[in-house]
This record gives structure tokens, C-alpha cells and sequence, in this order.
């Protein structure tokens, strides 16, 4: 199943980069700008890295 979603997420991105690509070859910047705020929101949502966790002993990971 997790491997199903990995390749329906590169499928998704691939094509909104296609899309946009074909677009802005036939001059038409609109319609190639479109996906772009779409991905933007699709990094924000799934693919942006957490913060760093504190470790078990509750410290930070920093030396002292």
C-alpha cells in the first residue's frame, strides 16, 4: 500500500510538471503557472521536514 501512494505522488508531480511544461512551450504562461501553487502546498502538506524531535532523555541534543 505505502508503495502504491510513493508511486501516485511521483505520478501526481510528474505530471503537474508536465502540464506546466507542455503549457509553456505553447506560450500560454497562465495556464503553465497554474500547478505551481498546487505543488508549493503539496511540499507544505506532505513532504516538509518536522522540526527536530527532543530525545528521550530530554535534552535537546546540544553539548553543554
Amino acid at each position: 500500500m505505502v508503495r502504491m501512494l510513493a508511486w501516485l505522488q511521483i505520478a501526481f508531480v510528474l505530471g503537474c510538471i508536465a502540464y506546466s511544461t507542455y503549457f509553456m512551450f505553447q506560450g500560454d504562461f497562465e495556464r503553465a503557472f497554474l500547478p505551481y501553487p498546487v505543488l508549493i502546498l503539496y511540499y507544505l502538506l506532505f513532504l516538509r521536514k518536522k522540526g527536530k524531535k527532543p530525545s528521550a532523555d530530554g535534552t535537546d541534543g546540544v553539548d553543554d
